[in-house]
């Protein structure tokens, strides 16, 4: 069994494939979840079946036909919630912190204390960025590398959150030694480029060369220091860069997505950028996503339409008008196009 899940305000809907048809279910706050006025930051099928939904207010669990809520009211004391992964173990790690943006946190003293809250074995035990080495209250962003070590983005202020002017943030890099257990804090001054603390995305190649894509530049970690990716014919990396947007492909190949609109992609050995000048139409364009086709071709769906990369340097794009999501392909290999007007499902030369 197969499950689908589409999020879209304060609706959830799962689609369950059963033998010859399909059924829709639609949950919504009424079904005792967590759902009012909340952010739906992802979903994932844990080890023991259960469905779990996090929010930025608290995670809802599914299981057995049952919902459960783990909010403050329960087992992530004061904290809102900024991200979430599940690592190698089975252990959830949630990222929490203050729930406020920069003024009403510091000035009205409701700033909380940042750390991870980590569910192993039915338990939910706290660490906070005090202990990892600097003390800042907010998880922007984790990740595991293959190796087991943890990459973890501290900051003072939510993702995405615009700062004021002459206001310098708190942000630290902190990294937890899989061999050693220990936890480093790096800072602005350890890293080689201007607010590259600002980790977005994190992307580990075939060697385990982890990989960190901020605002203002990529750079990666090797042998205890960091290094930046120097520009070059085929990458010039646009600074700023929000990206908002990432895929890795059957052949390990990343490609990112970001405003303006603009892709770029690792394909292991170098970097490429592709603009306007390789089809892409930076009018209106928001990378929302990018999927593989069976015949390993990479889409990649915009505002505008869809971008069908053709292998070498160009971007074919079909217009649609009101896309509003990412595309996905299903494992009847039907693809799945969300627009503001209603689902298109291509099968084949069908479309529904």
């Amino acid at each position: 069994m197969r499950i689908k899940v589409l999020f879209k305000a304060l609706f959830l809907f799962i689609g369950i494939q059963l033998v010859g048809q399909e059924k829709w279910t639609c949950y919504t706050d009424k079904s005792e979840l967590l759902m009012d006025n909340q952010i739906v930051l992802g979903a994932f099928e844990y080890v023991d079946g259960s469905l779990w939904v996090v929010t930025d207010r608290g995670i809802n669990t599914l299981k057995d036909g049952k919902w459960e809520t783990t909010n403050r009211k329960t087992d992530l004391l004061k904290n809102q919630i900024g991200s979430y992964m599940v690592d190698s173990q089975n252990r959830v790690w949630i990222g929490s912190g203050s729930p406020d943006m920069f003024w009403s946190g510091y000035v009205t003293r409701e700033l909380y204390k940042g750390g991870v809250i980590i569910y192993e074995e039915g338990e939910w035990k706290p660490t906070f960025t005090k202990e990892m080495g600097i003390n800042v209250p907010v998880i922007n962003k984790m990740f595991e590398a293959s190796n087991g070590d943890i990459w973890i983005v501290a900051s003072a202020t939510a993702p995405n959150q615009g700062l004021s002017a002459g206001f310098i943030p708190k942000v630290a890099l902190l990294h937890l030694a899989s061999e050693t257990g220990k936890w480093t804090a790096y800072r602005q001054k350890d890293i080689p480029c201007r607010e590259c603390n600002f980790v977005k995305e994190f992307y580990e190649d075939e060697s385990g060369r982890v990989y960190f894509i901020a605002a203002y530049g990529i750079y990666y970690f090797e042998e205890g220091s960091f290094h930046v990716i120097e520009k070059t014919d085929s990458f010039n990396y646009r600074y700023p860069s929000m990206i908002i947007s990432s895929f890795k492909d059957s052949k390990n190949n990343m490609w990112l997505g970001s405003l303006p609109l603009r892709i770029y992609n690792y394909d292991g050995q170098h970097w490429s950028a592709y603009t306007n000048k390789n089809g892409l139409k930076i009018k209106n364009g928001h990378p929302y996503g990018f999927l593989e086709t069976s015949d390993n071709k990479i889409i990649m769906s915009s505002t505008n339409g869809l971008y069908t990369y053709d292998g070498q340097s160009h971007w074919v794009q079909e217009k649609i008008n009101y896309l509003s999501g990412n595309s996905f392909i299903d494992n009847k290999d039907r693809l799945w196009i969300p627009t503001m007007k209603g689902l298109i499902i291509r099968d084949g030369d069908n479309e529904t």
